[in-house]
């Protein structure tokens, strides 16, 4: 078994840390087995293509290499799983891009309004080349991570305590967004009042009313029980959300030649596990929804669109988006 021992990864403070947070934990801190922070549930397509690689990489490793999963945020959300991930106490992270932009601003280019036009559009510029996976690569391995691969997570919409049709319907509303720049953006440009939000505060918010509306994937939106909550979501599919699955890249420096071998092979596997399953997903998610009941419309997108275009200037304007440009551009004439 790969033993990886934060005592050689962290300082002192945050060992002081991983022991207050209890037995399971301060066992873990000692190295007893790899870690994977998880915001999501058990089974969300995201949760389970990252347990099919952590199976996976135990089968190819010979049992060596073992991943211990903390799904449905046990770990925190996913900007403090990125934080822990960056410092060693954490292996693993399957986190979307949006809040993964806080530490990698370059990310955005994920959630720029309807830069994906279908599954196999995203498909095709996520796999067809390894241009994405190269240029991340670099870019991550800048901030202390290794990118494993990106997992399609589903597309997004908006859902909350009234009807969308148009968008006459969300003028002046709270939405609560990712915590990314360009999601911000996107929701101002619209005409809403973007509320950046973790994603373990959705629920209260939703419940509270502090915020009127959530943007999110439909397949979390049922798989997080939201529909107990708020009765309305409305298919405008402003994103198909990408999650990076990162590692720590003092933990991936630990692994010798055939264990960084195993932990590649193991995703290569998991991604086709993944690309079916989000098809497979897509194909009755909205009547599981719609048997909860809840009403789900489909405002015409020619409007969001036209609306929210503005949004990819104010990303070049930043210095990341200026460099970042030129994977908008590569996923923009991918056909």
């Amino acid at each position: 078994m790969i033993r990886l021992k934060l005592s050689h990864l962290l300082p002192a403070g945050l060992l002081v840390l991983a022991a207050a947070l209890g037995p399971e934990r301060a066992a873990q801190a000692q190295g007893k087995d790899l870690t994977m922070g998880n915001v999501n549930p058990p089974k969300h397509g995201t949760s389970q293509a990252a347990q099919q690689f952590i199976d996976k990489l135990a089968e190819l490793s010979g049992g060596k290499i073992k991943v211990v999963h903390h799904h449905s945020g046990a770990l925190g959300g996913e900007r403090e799983v990125v934080q822990q991930i960056q410092l060693g106490a954490v292996d693993f992270g399957p986190v979307t891009t949006a809040p993964l932009s806080t530490a990698v601003p370059e990310m955005s280019v994920f959630q720029l309004p309807y830069i994906f036009r279908d599954y196999q559009h995203l498909f095709k510029a996520l796999d067809g080349s390894d241009t994405l996976t190269s240029y991340y690569s670099a870019v991550l391995d800048k901030k202390g991570l290794k990118l494993i691969g990106f997992i399609a997570a589903g597309y997004r919409g908006i859902y909350g305590h009234n009807a969308i049709n148009g968008l006459a319907d969300i003028k002046g509303k709270k939405v609560r967004v990712q915590e990314d720049k360009i999601l911000v953006a996107t929701f101002k440009a619209l005409g809403m009042i973007s509320t950046p939000i973790a994603f373990p505060e959705v629920a209260t918010a939703l419940q509270t009313k502090v915020i009127d509306f959530a943007e999110g994937g439909v397949n979390t939106f049922y798989h997080n029980k939201f529909y107990d909550i708020v009765k309305y979501v409305a298919d405008v599919r402003h994103t198909h959300q990408a999650v990076a699955l990162i590692m720590s890249k003092s933990a991936w420096s630990k692994l010798d030649p055939a264990g960084q071998k195993a932990v590649m092979d193991a995703w290569a596997q998991a991604r086709i596990f993944n690309r079916q399953f989000i098809l497979d997903e897509d194909k009755d998610i909205q009547d599981q929804v719609k048997a909860k009941g809840v009403t789900i419309t489909k405002p015409d997108p020619a409007p969001f669109l036209q609306a929210t275009q503005s949004v990819y200037d104010e990303f070049y304007a930043t210095p990341a988006g200026k460099d970042a440009k030129k994977m908008v551009d590569y996923i923009q004439s991918v056909k």
